[in-house]
């Protein structure tokens, strides 16, 4: 079970690596929010794989298997995130956050059965990392001069009057941009994706899910004889809660 388990993390935390760093979104340049990336939902496909082998091989431990993996999978994104705040992640734009707080807000409503207090604890404190960064981004880029930069449409868009006037963006302005995402394309994705992630709410046969999720339950199967690797997600990373008082 527990060489199990460091296989199931490995491949979590490398879905992990794979949405935030290597999907081809430069998070200081991001295009404009138009719902949930594939690369979000390729990321649930890991633990859908996860769940079809738990569940087909011991499902009593369904529940403690997937919280485990669900409070990993938020601390990977506190450590990836803490490891490439100077490299892929040193700017976040108003877009970049706004995009990341609807999927980080997608997850939650997915996995809700499966997220410990830890968990949820570590969530909040990505959030409020995201805010703090993305303040500081969209502040320094208010202050630039448009021409040495590119500009991207959609949630900087409703800035620039702030920008116009040579006002500086407040953390509580980015989080009603991310509200506004949420309330206008969270309950349409959860929609359009049901069938990718039915498995978390109801018993689904592996049959019956799309193609991308049951390869990634045959890697996963694969992947059972390969040697595992340290989990470095589970270290813990100490921040600030996330709130609209955050910053003063």
């Amino acid at each position: 079970m527990h060489s199990r388990m460091c296989v199931c993390a490995n491949l979590i935390r490398t879905a992990a690596m794979n949405y935030l760093l290597d999907s081809g979104v430069q998070w200081g340049e991001a295009p404009a929010v138009k719902g949930v990336r594939d690369a979000a939902v390729e990321l649930l496909h890991a633990l859908v794989a996860v769940h079809a082998e738990v569940f087909a091989g011991c499902k009593p431990l369904l529940d403690k298997t997937l919280g485990i993996l669900v409070e990993g999978l938020i601390d990977t994104f506190l450590s990836l995130f803490h490891e490439n705040k100077t490299k892929d992640l040193r700017s976040l734009d108003a877009n970049g956050f706004c995009q990341l707080m609807l999927e980080l807000e997608y997850f939650e409503t997915i996995l809700n059965p499966y997220f410990t207090p830890d968990a949820r604890e570590s969530l909040t404190a990505l959030q409020g990392d995201l805010l703090e960064k993305a303040t500081e981004s969209v502040t320094e880029t208010i202050e630039t001069p448009r021409h040495h930069r590119r500009t991207t449409r959609g949630s900087e868009d409703a800035l620039s009057d702030d920008r116009q006037q040579g006002m500086t963006v407040s953390p509580d302005d980015l989080i009603a941009l991310a509200q506004q995402y949420s309330s206008e394309l969270l309950q349409a994705e959860l929609e359009r994706t049901r069938i990718n992630t039915a498995c978390f709410v109801e018993t689904f046969p592996l049959d019956s899910v799309p193609e991308s999720a049951v390869a990634a339950y045959a890697s996963f199967r694969g992947s059972m004889d390969s040697p595992s690797r340290n989990f470095r997600g589970s270290q813990s990373v100490g921040s600030p809660g996330f709130s609209r008082q955050r910053r003063k």
